[in-house]
């Protein structure tokens, strides 16, 4: 108690004898353990036990915030060809990374549309070609892909990672959900972990440096496929044309904003990138020249004054 005392950058743990100290194996976590039998003193420290946490540096839950912000943000984009990416939760994302991106079938091909609007066909204020891609729409939407542990789990196309930025952890960590056996290296004696994060480098140097969420992607991607694809963010440009000019205009816009931060990234794929940027770029502003004069057109100013 003296010593503790002295120094200001201590504290005292415990009142009674520390009796059992366990670290966990991954996580910046400690638990301690006090008490002892006492058969003369009326008073006794009670048996205790304490979860004690690394404490957050300065500004770390607003990086931490940060990262899963923007984890949100690539959630919300369609159109890559090696990989896929879905919402699970405010602090949830996975990542889908296709082992034979040609010949996968993926539902994020199909634009969704909302039903609402089926019976209303003629007060929507969109192109002939919007109105036709939409009617027939319901007889081909598919069923969006489910992130369940037991769908993830029984999935053999894909190579599934959840990447989670937990408010305890203070950091990002990166868990594989299949394929364990081919893409975990274990020793002879060691046993498999299922639970165990996955051993990034850009999730260990993401408390010391600017790690972005397709910082992590671009490494996983190169993780699961052998061999690396030269593009990582390659673009499925059927996703797009399979599109309405309406909702082309916006997914090419997000996605430009997205290829935008990745080449100023400067991975090894930027020349690649480069490339589809001037590609999807010129996509966008050809959709967005279209929509512009539909909307000068007489028809659209008769279909709103109908209304």
């Amino acid at each position: 108690n003296a010593l503790v005392q002295d120094d200001p950058n201590s504290v005292q743990a415990h009142g009674d004898l520390v009796a059992g100290i366990s670290s966990h194996p991954y996580y910046p976590l400690l638990a301690t353990a006090s008490g002892q039998r006492r058969f003369c003193d009326p008073n006794p420290a009670p048996n205790c036990l304490r979860v004690w946490s690394d404490n957050a540096a300065p500004g770390e839950m607003t990086r931490l915030n940060q990262f899963m912000a923007d984890c949100m943000s690539v959630g919300a984009l369609r159109g890559f060809k090696h990989f896929s990416v879905y919402i699970r939760s405010r602090e949830e994302i996975v990542l889908r990374v296709l082992k034979d991106p040609d010949n996968t079938p993926r539902s994020d091909l199909v634009p969704v549309c909302s039903s609402a609007i089926y019976d209303r066909m003629d007060r929507v204020h969109a192109s002939d070609e919007t109105k036709h891609v939409i009617s027939n729409a319901r007889n081909r939407m598919e069923r969006p892909f489910d992130v369940s542990d037991a769908s993830l789990e029984a999935d053999t196309e894909g190579i599934n990672f959840l990447i989670a930025g937990y408010q305890r952890y203070r950091c990002p960590y990166v868990w594989l959900r299949t394929d364990h056996t081919s893409l975990v290296q274990l020793r002879p004696d060691e046993a498999l972990d299922c639970d165990a994060p996955v051993e990034l480098n850009t999730v260990n140097c993401w408390r010391n440096y600017d790690i972005r969420p397709w910082d992590v992607i671009v490494e996983i991607v190169c993780y699961a496929l052998d061999p690396w694809p030269e593009n990582p963010f390659a673009l499925d440009y059927a996703y797009f044309e399979k599109l309405t000019v309406e909702e082309r205009v916006v997914a090419t816009g997000a996605m430009l904003e997205f290829l935008r931060r990745a080449y100023l990234r400067r991975y090894f794929c930027s020349e690649i990138l480069l490339e589809d940027i001037k590609r999807l770029q010129h996509q966008h502003f050809h959709c967005l020249n279209a929509l512009r004069e539909y909307q000068q057109s007489t028809v659209f100013r008769e279909t709103v004054s109908n209304i």
